[in-house]
Order: structure tokens, then sequence, then C-alpha cells
């Protein structure tokens, strides 16, 4: 019988994307069922299905509480899953990395104090830095902040990480030149890299930011640098994007994305088909 796939979306993008069309088009025309539901919506199209794929659930960080509850009530296989899932929403995951020998821009985790996020920042001597909630999505709340600006743009920082804890990341200057490359993987195998480069005086290259983006041919070396952060994840992901920037050959990690990440299958269309692949060898093995 052939597996019935339900793609977890959301209230707020209860629609797949166009870029998701790919992926769909490829898992019908492998003989799935696919359907759609919002993890925050009725819960009907989950229930009965062989895999549930996390795909725009992309409003999770406004009721975190919920959507690890919902995650842990599922009565199906999912993917990713959950225990990864959950470990995932949290960017404190990156100093567990950083511990397992992944090279990750210099940080720190804070509660969202005024006192502590200026006291970190003289102590680490940071002329500039990254603001961002410890759980987020779509660059949200994300903001750039140096020694001088802290203080007037904390109302506005305090207001759109709460009630998270704060990241406190070093900026890393590359990211203005270079951009990120996105590296992206199904069931641990590499499928396609994406360079996003952000529009001018802009850092962040979230799609709300409109990068540009085109596909990027790693080499050997970047590539096993990618391979070595998937490794170091305390699971096995269906599929992962693995984001960074490069400081000459040494690819440094901002995040790595299990959960509900765009693959830039708008870019790269022909990895639908490698992703319904690996979803598809998923679902049977239940």
């Amino acid at each position: 019988m052939p597996p019935k796939i339900a793609l977890a979306l959301c209230n707020a993008w209860p629609e797949p994307t166009p870029g998701e069309m790919p992926y769909i088009e490829a898992l019908r025309a492998a003989g799935a069922t696919v359907v759609t539901g919002r993890w925050n919506g009725d819960q009907t199209p989950f229930r009965d299905a062989d895999l549930v794929v996390l795909r725009a659930t992309w409003d999770y960080h406004r009721d975190l509480d919920a959507y690890r509850a919902w995650l842990a009530a599922l009565p199906v296989p999912v993917a990713n899953p959950v225990p990864l899932v959950l470990w995932n929403l949290d960017k404190a995951y990156l100093e567990e990395l950083a511990a397992r020998g992944v090279v990750v821009p210099d940080q720190a985790v804070l509660p969202l104090d005024l006192s502590a996020a200026r006291a970190t920042l003289a102590a680490k001597g940071w002329a500039r830095a990254v603001a961002k909630p410890t759980a987020g999505a779509s660059g949200h709340g994300v903001t750039l902040v140096t020694p001088e600006t802290l203080e007037e743009l904390w109302p506005e920082i305090a207001a759109s990480i709460a009630p998270h804890r704060l990241l406190l990341q070093e900026f890393v200057p590359e990211i203005s030149s270079g951009g990120q490359v996105s590296f992206v993987f199904y069931d641990g195998v590499f499928s396609h890299a994406v360079q996003l480069l952000p529009q001018p005086g802009e850092f962040r290259i979230n799609g709300k930011f409109q990068p540009r983006k085109a596909l990027f041919e790693p080499d050997a070396a970047a590539l096993a640098q990618a391979e070595a952060a998937l490794a170091a994840l305390p699971g096995r992901p269906l599929y992962a994007r693995i984001d960074g920037i490069f400081r000459g050959a040494q690819f440094i990690l901002l995040e790595a994305e299990v959960n509900e990440p765009g693959l830039f299958l708008d870019v790269a269309p022909a990895a639908g088909a490698r992703f319904a692949a690996a979803t598809l060898t998923w679902a049977r093995r239940g």
C-alpha cells in the first residue's frame, strides 16, 4: 500500500510554499499519498500518516511549549525524530557542538538582562555582536549591536526575544562579503549547497531580507567540514541544513537546522526527487 506522508505546516503558513512543490510532486509521482496539516490546527491529517515531515511549522517560536507538547504527542513516526528536533529548538545546542569539535562563532547564552549583555560585550571585547533569541525562526529578533548601541536598542531586543534567553554571538564579517553557505543533506547524504548573499548594507540572509541565492559547488575540504558538523548531531536526520560561513578555508557553523528549514528546492529543483526518495525510505522503515 502506498505510504501516506503528512507535511506539517502551521496557522501562519497553512499552504505549502512554491519551493516545496518539486518535493511534493516527486512524492506523488512515486505513488505516495501526500496530505498537509497545521501543527496548531486540525490534527486529523496526522493521525494515520506513515510519516509526518516537519516543513513550514514556522510560527512554532510563538508558543514553544505547545509545539514541544505537540511533537511529543504525535502518535506516528516523525521526521525529523522528535528527540533531535527538541534538542535543536534551543540554539544553546551550538555550545554542545562546539564541545564536540565543531567550529562555531564565539558566543554566550545569557538571561535576557541588559547588565549581563553589557558585561559580556565588555569581557569579550567585541566591537560588534549579533543578539538573537535562543529559540526563533526566520530571523525573528536578530539584531546587530555594538557596545555603544546596546542600551538604545535594548527595549526592542527584549521585546522581540522574550520569553526566551539571549544568544549573543560575535559578528562574523564574512557574512557581508562571502555570504552564508547552506549544505543540504538527505538521510546523511549530501544533496546540494546554496550560497546566500545579503543585500547591500544588510547582514541577515533570511528569506524576508531577500538575499541573492545561487548554487554553490563545494570542494572536498569544504564538504568534509559540513559533513563533520552533521556527524556531530545527536541523531541521524532525514533532512538537515548545515549553515555557515568560510573564513579562508575554515568553515564556521552558524546553525544546524533540523526542525523546519527551507531546503532551497527553488534553486535546486532536481533535489526534490532526492528528498522524496529519502522520505519514502524512512516511511517504509516505520
